[in-house]
């Protein structure tokens, strides 16, 4: 490799002048280069001729201690939490916030109904009981997710059975749901992962055509948009999460939504009344189906509905950060932006990137270490991966029983082996993705910032 460059050379006067002089460098080599040999003036060569030289290698970092990137936390809250708190205490408990919540929530996301739980765990399992998910019945769900999405397959007794996804933006797709369904197929299960919604239409025509049910799990989404319709609503039942890290957040909380008062009510007695039904008021109630304490509390509601207040101007302002991102990203050779659907509006919980580590001398985390050197805090995130990354799944009679056959199906399903070999498309995804916990906080600078930390490092350790 042969290259021109304008640069200082040393005279053996020990004087200083300009000269033109030709570097043949080897490619093969971490940069800096070995410089095989120099044509014209003697010259003194330094390291970072070529490029700029990365923080980690000994450089200076684009974001330093004393000027970091804003952090997730502190958060913004609601300028009305310690209002309603206080309407609670001077109430004695009778502010109906759970109520109040519900009917704010549904309006906002756009959905007739709304039902407050503790988690979006136990949000999903909600759903899936709600959605008469049963013992040996198969549930279809993204590889790339969280414990939280299926724990409630497991709790059901039900299979979960793991679609691939698009490489390029992590979500499941029609053509991967269809592939993996069967006569004993009874829901799908979504994930709409960092915020991005999956190509939703041509899901619910598969699931149409097959009369299974949709369940959306928008743990990271809240609020993200698919061709005018808010995440959560485009399915059966949405799911979201008020954890203390997402968009909006009260500690720990969750909430279903549906358009179907049938899947309401048996929510509400799964979740709320622990699967009781009063059939004599002389008797009081009789518990006729397995139910949960899943419940929310008023004072988690009430800072809820404070959060809610201004968590459509905070998702706007992660969208419009994001698609900054997005486009100059996209200008950097070697790394693939977040992947949106067309018509789509992204949440971006966190921001995921792939890095295409076979343009680079460096691995994954390599990669991942150097930017976060600069200030940018990345790393892989391969425990998303669920078949790989959950053991428990290798011996569902942990969860099943010896010898416990779910309708009647078990056996075959106790002795199935999962591994990320299911889902190469996810497995390919995970070993090339790169995310950071994204903030509405960032400006303009800030973006730039971001841009120009990851062009650094890309640039110093791309194979030439």
């Amino acid at each position: 490799m042969q290259r021109v460059f304008k640069g200082e050379a040393r005279e053996t006067s020990n004087l200083k002048s300009t000269a033109l002089f030709v570097v043949r460098v080897d490619p093969s080599s971490p940069i800096p280069q070995k410089v095989l040999s120099i044509t014209g003036s003697q010259a003194i060569i330094m390291p970072n001729l070529l490029v700029e030289k990365p923080a980690i290698e000994g450089g200076r970092p684009v974001r330093s201690g004393d000027n970091p990137l804003p952090k997730v936390f502190p958060r913004e809250i609601g300028p009305n939490a310690m209002k309603y708190f206080r309407e609670l205490v001077e109430s004695g408990n009778t502010a109906n916030f759970l109520e109040r919540f519900d009917k704010a929530f549904a309006s906002l996301i756009g959905s007739k109904y709304a039902l407050s739980l503790s988690n979006c765990t136990v949000a999903c399992h909600t759903a899936l009981a709600a959605a008469g998910v049963g013992p040996g019945d198969e549930v279809v769900v993204s590889p790339i997710t969280d414990y939280g999405t299926v724990y409630g397959i497991i709790a059901q007794r039900a299979i979960p059975v793991f679609a691939d996804v698009d490489r390029l933006n992590g979500n499941v797709t029609a053509e991967t749901i269809e592939r993996v369904i069967t006569d004993r197929t009874k829901a799908i299960m979504v994930v709409h992962w960092a915020g991005i919604v999956c190509d939703m239409d041509p899901i619910i025509e598969v699931a149409d055509k097959h009369g299974l049910v949709v369940i959306e799990d928008c743990c990271q989404s809240i609020l993200a948009e698919y061709k005018g319709k808010k995440s959560g609503t485009i399915g059966d039942i949405g799911c979201f999460s008020f954890d203390v890290e997402k968009h909006m957040s009260c500690g720990s909380g969750g909430a279903i939504v549906t358009d179907r008062e049938e899947y309401l009510e048996r929510a509400r007695n799964f979740a709320y009344a622990r699967g009781s039904i009063v059939e004599d008021p002389s008797f009081g109630r009789r518990h006729k189906v397995l139910g949960n304490n899943y419940r929310f509390d008023v004072v988690r509601a009430a800072l809820a509905l404070a959060q809610l207040e201004i968590l459509p101007r905070k998702v706007r302002r992660y969208s419009e950060l994001g698609a900054q991102l997005n486009e100059g990203l996209e200008e950097i050779d070697g790394v693939i932006p977040c992947r949106v659907p067309e018509g789509s509006d992204a949440a971006y919980w966190i921001y995921p990137f792939l890095v295409e580590v076979e343009k680079f001398r460096v691995s994954l985390d390599e990669f991942g270490k150097a930017v976060s050197a600069e200030g940018l805090p990345a790393s892989p995130g391969r425990y998303y991966l669920v078949p790989e990354s959950h053991d428990l799944l290798n011996d569902l009679r942990y969860t099943y029983g010896e010898g416990v056959a779910p309708g009647g199906r078990a056996d075959k399903y106790l002795n199935k082996r999962y591994s990320a070999e299911m889902t190469p498309n996810a497995k390919w995804y995970v070993e090339h993705m790169l995310r950071w916990p994204f903030t509405d906080k960032y400006s303009g600078r800030d973006i730039e910032d971001i841009l120009a930390i990851v062009r650094k490092v890309a640039d110093y350790y791309r194979v030439r």
